[in-house]
């Protein structure tokens, strides 16, 4: 049992094992997957001394291109009550032909940025700096297509061959998948672009024998 106060113990750094860096124009950023954040509260707090509430999360009417969240985290530390509230926020992904890419994921994302904040009022991960273009990266792990898959389905687009590259972009347009395929589109729609690629590399009967 650890002979810290609750307090010294969530402020206590991340193992370096759950920092994540990634490189955004040019600059080095590191940040926490905010399941290390509720991982961390749980262990410490204990699951019932501590809960958040989502007071707001709105497009902001000035900003439309912008989600606000105002969020409440309210933890019982060392015998005290403590509240702390912050907003967040998360830019509104667009697609190449206008519409929105996912505005469920644009909410949540402001929500774990507001949610974040709010923690580290608490003293959570100070030692990360948060920015504008570290919340991009916590809108890149949203996405619904991991960057594993992605990086395998491109890798099998490149490989094809111009006729075929042809044919799978008219199949794909005639899907009504969108004019292109990208990591923010639906899971359902990017495992039929998946699967069209293989057929296209392998031959229909091949791809019927692996599936």
């Amino acid at each position: 049992m650890s002979n810290k106060s609750q307090a010294d113990q969530l402020a206590e750094p991340f193992d370096d094992m759950l920092i994540y860096q990634r490189s955004v124009g040019g600059r080095q950023f590191d940040y926490v997957a905010v399941a290390e954040y509720v991982a961390r509260l749980n262990k410490v707090l204990g699951p019932s001394n501590w809960n958040y509430e989502i007071l707001k999360c709105h497009v902001q009417p000035e900003y439309k291109e912008h989600v606000i969240a105002h969020v409440r985290v309210t933890a019982v530390v060392d015998g005290a009550t403590a509240i702390k509230e912050q907003y967040g926020g998360a830019k509104i992904k667009m697609m190449k032909t206008g519409g929105v890419m996912d505005l469920g994921n644009d909410f949540k994302t402001a929500v774990s940025d507001a949610f974040k904040k709010a923690c580290q009022g608490l003293g959570i991960a100070l030692h990360l700096a948060r920015s504008e273009e570290a919340l991009a990266l916590d809108v890149e792990e949203s996405y619904p297509v991991p960057q594993e898959q992605w990086d395998v389905f491109v890798s099998n687009f490149r490989a094809l061959n111009d006729e075929k590259k042809d044919l799978f972009r008219k199949w794909f347009a005639s899907e009504g998948l969108g004019e292109k395929p990208e990591r923010g589109m639906g899971a359902e729609g990017f495992e039929k672009a998946q699967v069209e690629v293989i057929r296209l590399s392998f031959g229909a009967e091949e791809v019927e024998e692996t599936y």
